[in-house]
């Protein structure tokens, strides 16, 4: 019998299933996996700082793309927030939890992570420990975030 999975969102998935112009590439495909992962009763997480990452994109985007994209972000972020939508946010980590990880950012910063994608690691991490009975995975575009599964 498998476990049931539990889905970090990077922010590379959030783009596409926000149809970021210039981050949605792999829309298609992403929209597909999402719909069946959903139909398959897996859940989904999304990081603090994917909610961070995803603003800065926005707000790097050119003309009225800001204005508009910042809408539907926000309205994707309630919806999240009141468990209207598919997934979860997780909140940001606590003071004494940052004190706990902020010494291994080093060992990451010197393989090339930077600190967006150290903190999904960290958050993979704890839902790991947290939820012993589900497969708990990353789901990004990234090659560095990629393979991390419990």
């Amino acid at each position: 019998m498998t476990k049931p999975i539990i889905w970090l969102i990077d922010t590379s998935i959030l783009c596409n299933i926000l149809d970021l112009p210039g981050f949605n590439q792999d829309r298609t495909e992403i929209l597909g996996e999402f719909e069946n992962r959903i139909s398959s009763g897996d859940l989904f997480f999304l990081p603090f700082v994917v909610f961070i990452e995803t603003g800065n994109h926005i707000a790097q985007l050119s003309g009225n793309y800001k204005y508009e994209f910042a809408q539907k972000f926000v309205h994707l972020v309630k919806q999240a927030l009141n468990s209207e939508a598919p997934f979860k946010p997780l909140r940001f980590p606590e003071k004494d939890e940052l004190l706990r990880i902020i010494d291994e950012f080093p060992e990451f910063a010197g393989k090339g992570i930077g600190f967006g994608d150290f903190s999904i690691i960290e958050d993979w991490k704890d839902q790991t420990s947290k939820f012993m009975a589900y497969s708990v995975r990353i789901w990004s575009l990234d090659s560095g975030l990629q393979g991390y599964e419990s």
